[in-house]
């Protein structure tokens, strides 16, 4: 039953499936839905692969046809909070009126996650690659972190409407590729979801077979070619992104090197600080371990340099005959045993000799009443 459903929900917090989707979605299509019954479905343990999700939770794979028979919408760059890849943001149109949409473009094997709150509206977005989430292992996986960082400001600025209702969770990306590397980065994404200590629904995971098509020479290719959500209407949708191209990205990089070095700007400083007024600034998605070893060895090099130092500043030295500072048992080479072993006899025999030879010790005195 749905009670007994949310008993095991609030205990094990795990990842919930609903025709709820689906029932809105005729509503909005049709004016009126054959469903009569809300149906909820608790999973209480990771699936062995895609596929075996996939034919478990059937209301998402129609919710997955759904999305890509819907044409790719244009977006301008106004009002659009674009986020590239190892990239993620959460907005909230009440809090930044200028961004409207959030959006990321889709990659080959890259995953975009959208998180909603369906009581505040709050949204958020991350662009997750394979690069880190899973070779170092499933405790330190970027993935894990990210999801974690995007549901706790969906629950800050959510405040007094928390617990008024839930965040649902969709996924798009990762096509069917010859080395499996998309099917990697989407059970990833999975067992971190199913991980989290946070209930959460998922809406679409429109990975693998839902997001793959064959191009003009018979290959596997993405369908979906970016994703966006609406702030306002909390809908999403596939969209393209007509001026993020080479030449949008060039004119980035000249705007940026023209402004670091003082000498003016070819775009728009509203572009530029399009998130001023948000609470959570767009941010990188990082690996804990990699971050943490960056940090680490940063740090260790500052702690081996002052070692060091005070090192040097302890050692006792002594002085030659010139006042020079001779530092520890320092000798010069010719003093080596391996340079004294590697002589001959006969330049043993006289290198002792000019050792032992002394100068005639003389007493001068000073010449007195000396004439020039």
């Amino acid at each position: 039953s749905a009670c007994q459903a949310d008993s095991v929900a609030a205990a094990r917090m795990v990842i919930k499936v609903t025709n709820f989707p689906k029932f809105l979605r005729e509503i909005r299509l049709n004016g009126s839905s054959n469903i009569t019954q809300m149906e909820e479905r608790i999973m209480e343990k990771l699936p062995d692969d895609i596929e075996d999700f996939f034919q478990t939770n059937p209301e998402i794979c129609d919710n997955n046809l759904d999305f890509t028979n819907t044409p790719h919408t244009p977006l301008k760059r106004d009002g659009v909070l674009f986020i590239t890849q190892r990239r993620q943001a959460t907005s909230d149109i009440r809090e930044n009126p200028k961004v409207q949409i959030l959006g990321s473009h889709a990659a080959m094997t890259c995953h975009i996650v959208v998180m909603r709150h369906t009581e505040s509206y709050v949204a958020s977005i991350g662009h997750f690659d394979n690069f880190s989430c899973w070779q170092f292992g499933d405790e330190s996986s970027a993935h894990k972190e990210g999801l974690k960082v995007m549901m706790e400001e969906i629950e800050f600025l959510s405040k007094g409407d928390l617990d008024e209702g839930h965040i649902q969770v969709s996924v798009f990306g990762g096509y069917t590729d010859e080395r499996g590397e998309a099917a990697k980065n989407s059970m990833a994404l999975l067992s971190a979801l199913q991980e989290s200590n946070r209930l959460c629904e998922v809406v679409h995971f429109c990975v693998g077979p839902y997001n793959t098509c064959k191009d003009k020479e018979g290959k596997n290719t993405a369908i979906l070619i970016g994703i966006a959500m609406d702030l306002r209407s909390q809908i999403i949708f596939p969209a393209s992104f007509p001026w993020n191209n080479f030449e949008d990205f060039s004119t980035q990089l000249q705007d940026r090197v023209l402004r670091r070095t003082g000498q003016g700007k070819i775009l728009d400083d509203d572009d530029k600080n399009k998130t001023k007024l948000s609470t959570f600034k767009p941010k990188a998605l990082r690996n804990p371990k990699t971050y943490k070893n960056l940090e680490n060895s940063v740090s260790d090099k500052e702690k081996l340099h002052k070692l060091k130092v005070d090192e040097e500043n302890k050692t006792e030295f002594t002085t030659d005959s010139f006042g020079n500072k001779k530092f520890g048992n320092l000798k010069s080479f010719t003093e080596s045993k391996s340079f004294q072993q590697s002589m001959s006899k006969e330049f043993q025999e006289i290198s002792l000799k000019e050792k032992t030879r002394t100068l005639t010790k003389m007493e001068l005195k000073p010449v007195k009443n000396r004439v020039a």
